[in-house]
């Protein structure tokens, strides 16, 4: 048998009864059970109208986040006292009181008949024990306990998920900030907690008021099917993703109850326990990018012909105890380099790529199986010599660069605002070039520039992540998505970049 649903609480970023109301009415539209009022993010002449978020069609939760605590409201107890007594006099369901300034009002708001969460955003250096007898210490007479702790998934699994035991009934809100956050959410279920805090629906523009929430629709889906199998990308840094909506769209699309998440590692220990744990723990398959990749392919169980040709993985899968791994890069820039050919963009004489990692062993790998004939470039020139003996193709000098008629744009340059590009990227670029970037959410425009400035024509890296992803859910879900849905992930992902 299942654990319950948590129930699920969109906190919402509007700034006035208006935006609230608006908001009310799409988190109800996309699953939520309550609705967050984030009283400290309205201005103070705002608070005197919260009766006019009433009647509302959910359950609201007021909350006045202080400064101390990550939010904009006040510290001062007595500034904090009344506004809060504002909300006691309104019907929301519940008001949320910091343990360390407002305790005082719990006795005076369950007078008045309101329930209470009491809250703390604990400090990501406080001391296991502490934290211990934080998560312990029983709940207000009408009322909950939320607890916010900072935490890298390392510090989730071994230090909080041990502190989660106990009745149903007892257990406090506690969640999670930081590269944690997304997948402790999806724990929620399995976790037995009472409530789960998402974000507005993903259609909206709005915002959400803390990274690590999910969609509530996104959410709502996943916890209505208590099989419903969990994925993420894995990388560091890996917030940037825009892997979570495309596969939404698909699963959506293809009625699939998962969930997709970020899950930001920082070290090969992190890595490691996270394919030691997750497993066990309802997820299905890992993305994995830089700078994972030749870890991925170290950890696995079996190796597809794909990863075997590149030396890397970016595509785990868990089945049946194994880790099974496959390199979807590879098919991505297979599949982009036969359609160039085709569409006449592309001779298939030759091909430049530019950088050692991953993605370049992945695009060195499917211009051997064109038949083109290919060159590497690395800022050392040894890693060139590496690669192009493992491969069978020419190692490019720096000092002499060849122009070709297409350059793959293989390194991480582009994703910082800032960077540069330590190779000769304008001398190998004519206006016949065409130049192909594996970067898909620049921040720096120096890769576009460069091909702007020699009449060279660019595209960014959204047709080969949307490659990528459909063929890891075709790995995941034993079904492609149809080509309509993918073009529209492609436009879907330019647009939001």
């Amino acid at each position: 048998m299942s654990a319950p649903r948590p129930a699920i609480v969109v906190s919402l970023p509007a700034r006035n009864v208006a935006a609230a109301r608006r908001q009310i009415e799409e988190a109800r539209t996309g699953g939520a059970d309550f609705a967050e009022i984030r009283l400290d993010l309205w201005p103070s002449e705002a608070h005197g109208g919260m009766a006019g978020l009433f009647p509302s069609p959910l359950p609201l939760l007021a909350t006045l986040r202080s400064r101390a605590e990550g939010g904009e409201g006040p510290d001062d107890d007595s500034a904090r006292a009344r506004i809060l007594r504002l909300a006691f006099a309104e019907p929301f369901s519940y008001v949320d009181l910091e343990l360390a300034r407002d305790r005082r009002l719990e006795g005076e708001a369950e007078s008045l008949g309101r329930s209470v969460v009491r809250s703390a955003h604990l400090p990501s250096q406080i001391a296991e024990t502490e934290l211990a007898l934080r998560v312990r210490e029983g709940p207000p007479k009408h009322g909950i306990v939320k607890l916010v702790v900072p935490a890298t998934f390392s510090r989730a699994v071994r230090e909080l998920v041990p502190l989660i035991g106990g009745p149903a009934g007892s257990r406090p809100v506690l969640l999670t900030t930081g590269a944690s956050g997304p997948v402790w959410r999806a724990w929620s279920r399995i976790l037995g907690l009472p409530w789960v805090f998402a974000a507005l629906p993903e259609a909206s523009r709005e915002g959400s008021v803390e990274p690590a929430q999910i969609p509530v629709d996104r959410l709502a889906r996943f916890l209505a099917h208590p099989d419903g199998p969990v994925f993420a990308v894995v990388g560091h840094p890996v917030a940037h993703s825009r892997s979570p909506t495309i596969h939404h769209v698909w699963m959506t699309r293809g009625g699939h109850g998962g969930l997709y998440v970020t899950l930001d590692l920082d070290s090969p220990e992190e890595f490691r326990l996270a394919i030691e744990v997750l497993p066990s723990r309802g997820f299905r398959g890992l993305n994995v990018t830089h700078p994972w990749k030749r870890l991925a392919y170290e950890c696995a169980g079996s190796r597809s012909a794909e990863v075997l040709e590149t030396g890397v993985a970016n595509c785990l899968t868990f089945q049946d105890g194994r880790i099974e791994a496959d390199n979807t890069d590879l098919r991505a820039m297979l599949r982009r380099l036969i359609e160039l050919k085709e569409l006449g963009r592309w001779d298939g004489g030759t091909l430049t790529v530019l950088g050692g990692g991953g993605a370049a062993r992945s695009t060195l790998a499917a211009a051997v199986r064109v038949g083109c004939q290919a060159t590497v470039l690395t800022r050392r020139r040894s890693d060139a010599v590496a690669l192009a003996a493992e491969f069978g193709v020419r190692a490019g000098n720096p000092r002499d660069p060849v122009p070709a008629s297409l350059i793959v744009q293989a390194t991480d340059v582009g994703r910082k605002a800032g960077e540069s590009l330590d190779l000769p990227l304008q001398s190998l670029l004519s206006p016949e070039s065409l130049l192909m970037d594996w970067v898909y959410d620049a921040q720096s425009t120096v890769i576009a520039d460069a091909a702007r400035e020699a009449g060279a024509t660019y595209e960014d890296g959204s047709r080969l992540l949307v490659y990528q992803a459909a063929e890891s859910y075709q790995r995941w879900w034993g079904e492609s998505p149809d080509a309509a849905s993918v073009e529209a992930c492609i436009q879907e992902v330019r647009c939001a970049v």
